[in-house]
């Protein structure tokens, strides 16, 4: 053995000892923080346990008051353009404004969240919107808000808030337990449920009850006042949550000298790359394109032009899609551990929320029922109960299966691709008010319903890799 050959032996074997060695430090890592958690005490039910560690808490509580202020938000918003307009087609318009700065800075936004401290990413947008919030709410109290107010306002919000989201799903794997992730998007998707039911109700009648005290009529908008002082104040302590929220080491970037278009492209490659992440990612995007208008365009109008409910029946019907979708996450959060064949799922589950889209599009052309003097449309209501189901399910399922699949490194781009769903939002919505001009609202929300269901069915053929996730 020549000494060449035994000084390559023996780096060799020096090279695979320390190979071994890192990988005991890993498990050891692997362990201790598996181990590290405290069990969340017995007398907090099983699908609530994420609420015992403090982090998550007021990550929680700040996606309670900021689900708060945005479904109160997409109740008053629709109403006040339409009284301000009577135009369907600025329904549209409105949600489009709002879904440009998402579509361009999504990336950008994702992109930092790997790169800079979450927690600040998190609070200064919302630093931001509470003044805007503020000064919206004195112009509608005043009676000087104008169409162009409603916009720019809209504009504004968008292009703040995009950079909160990619760092707030980023961060959440770490403030749980492991075992608990799916719990934990189950209570975040429970929390905006709830949320809806008593928000959406709340905007509906808040808007009633402050023209009657006030004796404005529901023409003026100055009867929305009430709402936006309540948004206001809301989303101060949205804000004052996020400011005592601390991050975890194991939620912390890592210091980085790759160039930002080298790690954009990246992220971007490895969405590409992965069919899982691919097949979710496209999902969500036939969902938001063709599914979630629903509740920003074809309600307001269905409630407010077919079926004459008014603002308060707008309200309960947006309500009761809630109570689906509070549904579907009590039972998830409860069986979280327990999922299998979750891509399926998620495929199943978009079909079938394209079902009952069409089918409360088209049962809103049914005779409404009066039940202690307010107009109740019955079956409408049943439909949009399916469709909250169905959509609280898709979105646990579908974010449990994305951080599985994706490091901590590369969370905030993965995100940042999917915060682009808004901006799909925002473009079917904008379709959406000249639908209804061309074809009418009912049969407008039946053909969007349809393509959901027919999309899921392709993109479940074609990518085989999603159907098969357990």
């Amino acid at each position: 053995m020549t000494p060449s050959t035994a000084s390559s032996q023996a780096d060799t074997v020096t090279q695979q000892s320390i190979g071994a060695e890192e990988k005991k430090e890993a498990a050891k890592a692997a362990v201790a923080e598996q181990t590290e958690w405290p069990d969340p005490p017995k007398w907090l039910p099983k699908a609530l346990h994420s609420l015992a560690y403090r982090n998550f808490f007021l990550l929680w509580v700040g996606q309670l008051t900021r689900a708060l202020a945005l479904y109160m938000d997409m109740v008053a918003r629709p109403t006040l353009i339409l009284t301000l307009t009577g135009s369907p087609v600025q329904l549209g318009l409105i949600s489009l404004v709002r879904g440009v700065p998402m579509l361009l800075l999504a990336p950008i936004a994702g992109l930092m969240a790997d790169r800079f401290d979450r927690r600040l990413l998190m609070l200064l947008p919302k630093v931001l919107i509470s003044l805007i919030n503020i000064l919206f709410a004195v112009l509608v109290c005043t009676g000087e808000v104008q169409v162009i107010h409603i916009y720019i306002t809209a504009a504004l919000k968008s292009l703040i808030q995009v950079f909160d989201t990619p760092a707030r799903q980023a961060l959440l794997p770490s403030l749980v337990p492991p075992r608990l992730l799916v719990n934990a998007l189950a209570i975040n998707s429970g929390t905006m449920q709830v949320v809806r039911i008593f928000s959406a109700s709340l905007a509906g009648f808040s808007i009633a009850i402050w023209a009657a005290a006030f004796g404005f009529s529901l023409e003026d908008s100055r009867s929305f006042g009430g709402v936006y002082i309540m948004l206001a104040v809301i989303y101060v302590i949205c804000t004052l949550s996020t400011y005592y929220l601390q991050v975890p080491e194991q939620g912390r970037v890592r210091p980085t000298r790759t160039s930002w278009i080298a790690s954009l492209v990246e992220g971007f490659r490895f969405a590409g790359r992965t069919p899982v992440i691919l097949g979710i990612l496209v999902l969500l995007g036939v969902q938001s394109l063709f599914g979630a208008p629903y509740t920003t365009v074809f309600v307001p109008w269905l409630s407010l032009e077919v079926m004459e409910i008014g603002p308060a029946g707008m309200g309960l019907l947006i309500g009761v899609s809630g109570i689906g979708s509070l549904l579907g996450a009590m039972f998830l959060a409860t069986r979280g551990e327990k999922l299998y064949r979750r891509g399926l799922l998620v495929v199943g589950g978009l079909f079938c929320y394209g079902l009952a889209l069409a089918g409360l599009g088209l049962s809103s052309l049914l005779p409404v029922a009066t039940v202690f003097g307010l107009l109740v449309p019955i079956v409408p209501m049943f439909m949009i109960m399916c469709v909250g189901l169905f959509q609280s399910s898709i979105t646990t399922i579908k974010n449990s299966v994305l951080l599985e699949y994706t490091p901590n490194e590369l969370r905030g781009r993965i995100y940042s691709i999917q915060s682009l769903d808004r901006s799909m939002n925002m473009l079917g919505s904008s379709t959406a008010g000249f639908v209804i001009m061309a074809i009418g609202g009912p049969a407008g929300l039946g053909l969007f319903g349809f393509m959901c269901a027919a999309s899921a069915v392709v993109v479940g053929l074609a990518l085989p890799a999603l159907r098969k996730v357990n």
